[in-house]
């Protein structure tokens, strides 16, 4: 059983934003998600963390998109009865959480911190994230939510590889710890 990896996979405007001010991410509705290998990204995945609001987004959206695996969403308030199959709310530790997931022995594949970007800083900020896949989207937002708050000043990301897909969206792979 390999080592089971805490991975950020995100998109990110030129400016460095996951959303706009409000929430909103319509400025990624442009582009295909096929073009990035995104089924081959989650065939990888077997446990998704999600915050509270970022779950209740992508739920408002329709259908569930990533299937049975297990998700945990971050919150202190308990989830409606209509939360996908295999979803839970945790209101812990993120070291805790980490730890029990990293020694679990069910080998389901990796852990995706899917965002948003106030949970991704966390992990970042407690060293918790192993890889960070940027999807730098060819537009400039001018405001919104950043993906970096001030916390994670610290990191010390080592390239791993860069690829420039016909849409002009740049992929950058970095290794963490």
């Amino acid at each position: 059983m390999g080592k089971k990896l805490f991975r950020v996979y995100v998109a990110v405007s030129l400016d460095s934003y996951v959303a706009r001010s409000g929430g909103a991410v319509d400025w990624l509705d442009d582009y295909d998600p096929a073009e990035f290998n995104f089924e081959a990204f989650l065939d990888q995945i077997g446990t998704l963390i999600i915050g509270r609001r970022t779950f209740d987004q992508v739920m408002s959206y329709g259908a569930w998109p990533y299937g049975d695996r297990r998700t945990i969403v971050l919150t202190s308030h308990p989830l409606d009865n209509d939360a996908p199959e295999n979803t839970v709310a945790f209101g812990g530790s993120l070291m805790d959480l980490a730890d029990a997931l990293r020694n679990e022995r069910l080998d389901n594949g990796d852990v995706w911190v899917v965002g948003g970007a106030s949970v991704i800083n966390q992990f970042l900020f407690a060293n918790l994230v192993d890889k960070l896949e940027l999807f730098v989207i060819p537009v400039v937002l001018g405001e919104g939510i950043a993906l970096f708050g001030k916390d994670t000043s610290h990191l010390n990301p080592v390239p791993v590889s860069t690829h420039i897909y016909k849409s002009g969206v740049v992929r950058m792979e970095y290794k963490l710890k």
